[in-house]
This record gives C-alpha cells, sequence and structure tokens, in this order.
C-alpha cells in the first residue's frame, strides 16, 4: 500500500467504522489525494473488482449512507461538516480537501512510516465463526443480493432466500431487517421472527402479536388487525413450520396476508433450505404454501473472486497475509461456503500470531 491508502485504512476506516464493501467504494472514489472518481468510473471499476457496486445508482446511494452515517459530526468525533451538501461532485471534491488536511497532519505524525505490535492484532479478524452476523459491517459479498431482494420486494413479490445450511440466508435476512426502512419505496414496518425458537401456532401468534404490538388474536379479528397493517415479515427457517406444533391452516392463512391483492398487509421474506414445491409435504393437494407468492432467490456459495476479497478485507488492517498457496488451498476446502472458509482462516489466522510471538 502506498502511504494514501495507509492513511485510509490505518486512521480514516478505523475510526469512522467503514463497512469492507464501503472501504471498497472509498478507494475506488478516491484512489489519491488528488483524484475524485465519479459514481459511472467507480461502478465500471466492478469488472475488476466484484466488491464493488456494478451501477452508478448504488454507488451514490452507498456514498450517501458513507458520508451520513460515517462522516456526519458525532460528540466524541470530528466529522466533515458539510456531509448533507446536495450536489454529490461539489461534496465529493470538499470531502477530499478535508480528507487531504488530515492525511498531512497524519504525515507528520506517522513520519510515512506505520509500525504495529503483534500484541495489537491479538483479535482474530476472521469472526464470527458460528454466529448469525446482525453487525453490517461485518456482512461480505452479499451486497447484490441485497439488491436483488430489494428490487423483488419493490416490484411487488415476497422472497425466499434458498440455501443450504450455514450459506449465510440468516445473516442476509438480518441486513434485509436493518436496511427495510431506507430500501423499501412503500414504507413498511419489518419483523423478524427466528421459527427455531417457535414451537407451535399459538407461539407463533403470540410472538407476531407483540410484536406489532397489538393485542394476541386468532382467526377473523387477527385477519381484521392486520388487514390494518403494512408489514415486511421476515421468517427464518421457515421449514421448521413442518413441526407437528404447526398447522396448515397457519400457513394458508399466511399466504392469504400475502397474495392476492395490489397492496398487502404482509410482503413476505423467508429463508428455507429446500425449494418450495417440496418444502411442505402436506400440501401436495394444494399449492405449497408459499409457492407462487414468494419468487426464489437461490443464495450461492462465493465464488474464487469473492474468496480472495473477503479473505483480503478481513487481513487488510492486520500485519498477516496468507500465501498464494494457502488461499487456493482455502478456496478448495471451503467450497465457496461461507462459515467454512471463516473456520479455516481464522485457523490459519491464530497459527500466524503464534509463531510471531514466538519469534519475538
Amino acid at each position: 500500500m502506498n502511504s494514501w491508502q495507509t492513511f485510509l485504512v490505518m486512521d480514516v476506516f478505523r475510526q469512522y467504522g467503514l463497512s469492507p464493501t464501503e472501504q471498497e467504494i472509498f478507494l475506488a472514489k478516491f484512489p489519491d489525494e488528488n483524484t475524485v472518481n465519479n459514481n459511472n468510473q467507480v461502478a465500471d471499476q466492478s469488472l475488476e473488482n466484484k466488491q464493488l457496486p456494478d451501477t452508478a445508482e448504488t454507488v451514490r446511494r452507498q456514498m450517501w449512507t458513507i458520508y451520513n452515517r460515517r462522516f456526519s459530526p458525532q460528540q466524541d468525533r470530528e466529522g466533515f461538516l458539510e456531509f448533507n451538501h446536495k450536489s454529490s461532485r461539489s461534496k465529493d471534491i470538499k470531502f477530499l480537501a478535508w480528507l487531504k488536511n488530515k492525511y498531512s497532519q497524519w504525515l507528520e505524525t506517522q513520519n510515512y512510516k506505520i509500525v504495529d505490535s503483534v500484541s495489537t492484532y491479538t483479535e482474530n479478524p476472521f469472526t464470527p465463526l458460528n454466529d448469525i452476523i446482525t453487525d453490517q459491517h461485518l456482512l461480505y459479498g452479499r451486497e447484490r443480493d441485497i439488491t436483488r431482494i430489494f428490487e423483488t420486494l419493490n416490484s411487488g413479490s415476497s422472497v425466499a432466500l434458498i440455501g443450504e445450511k450455514k450459506i449465510g440466508k440468516s445473516s442476509l435476512l438480518q441486513a434485509i431487517y436493518q436496511q427495510a426502512q431506507h430500501r423499501l419505496l412503500k414504507p413498511r414496518k419489518a419483523i423478524y421472527l427466528n421459527l427455531s425458537l417457535i414451537f407451535n401456532d399459538d407461539d407463533f401468534y403470540d410472538e407476531l402479536c407483540e410484536k406489532v404490538q397489538m393485542p394476541v388474536e386468532r382467526g377473523r379479528q387477527l385477519i381484521r388487525n392486520l388487514q390494518q397493517q403494512q408489514l415486511l415479515l421476515l421468517l427464518d427457517e421457515v421449514e421448521q413450520m413442518t413441526w407437528k406444533g404447526f398447522t396448515r391452516d397457519l400457513r394458508q392463512q399466511l399466504r392469504g396476508l400475502a397474495d392476492g391483492q395490489a397492496n398487502p398487509p404482509l410482503r413476505l421474506v423467508i429463508t428455507a433450505s429446500e425449494h418450495l414445491d417440496v418444502l411442505f409435504p402436506d400440501s401436495r393437494d394444494n399449492p405449497s404454501p408459499f409457492q407462487g407468492v414468494c419468487i426464489e432467490e437461490i443464495i450461492q456459495p462465493w465464488n474464487e473472486n469473492i474468496v480472495r476479497g473477503f479473505i483480503h478485507s478481513r487481513l487488510m488492517n492486520t500485519p498477516a497475509s496468507f500465501s498464494e498457496e494457502e488461499i487456493i488451498q482455502l478456496i478448495k476446502e471451503s467450497c465457496g461456503h461461507p462459515q467454512r472458509l471463516m473456520y479455516s482462516c481464522h485457523q490459519i489466522y491464530s497459527q500466524y500470531i503464534q509463531r510471531m510471538k514466538t519469534e519475538l
């Protein structure tokens, strides 16, 4: 890395908490201290860097988030005072001037050198190993999936995220939950239910009504109450509804509330490990309850470019680097499965830090 990139990575990205995707956009937008690329130029670079958005409009939205959520002034840190300036091009130029001033001050204090102690990097960057990713800064490689999901929702359809277990569906669902307020064209209140913690119809109705903040009801009264709502209902692990405690009536009720109207009270995003036409064997005499209501979005494993980008993004602020042989082995062993990759990278990084400590 040159001194400008080092300044951004070691000082700016850390201080202002940019996510890996935001960091890539930032580096493409401001490649050096004298250049500001426009949104089209950033999007054009997506052909070589798959972490970048492929449309100028997506770049614009991401830059809005970067300015308004990362660089707006806060009580505990300095911010860019003109973060909400209307003209994007003018704002970019003024922002680069603001950055250059910080860069000059940084060069003086660093004397062009970065010295890091091993103790600074004892925290392994390859986490979480098993948990759902709820911190959107840590979600990687799924921006295009998220964009397609919101495009489907905004077109008037519900969505089913289909993929093998531990491929990242639940983390994607969390991203939808957190971003719905800003990315839905027609406002809906997002409600997230983890069905692995709900065991029967009664539990479902209790949890749903509590989240919606309305009295617990059943049957026609529940339908009347829900018809006054505009909800985005996110159901994680919907295959749990095949359990004995759940009935076909509940699933058909959800289908009715999400289908057959121009603007139904429910819009659904569900996750499942099987396709909708085979998910509920007790519905074989009728359409599977979510089939025809939800458009399937197949969540694929990462390709080689995304795997390499993920490793690079996690190692960016550390003294470690994986060899080409290690990266090739990681690609082969993980088959692009995010959780397998995370676990293997975690092991290699731990071994690297242990070697560094031993050598000191």
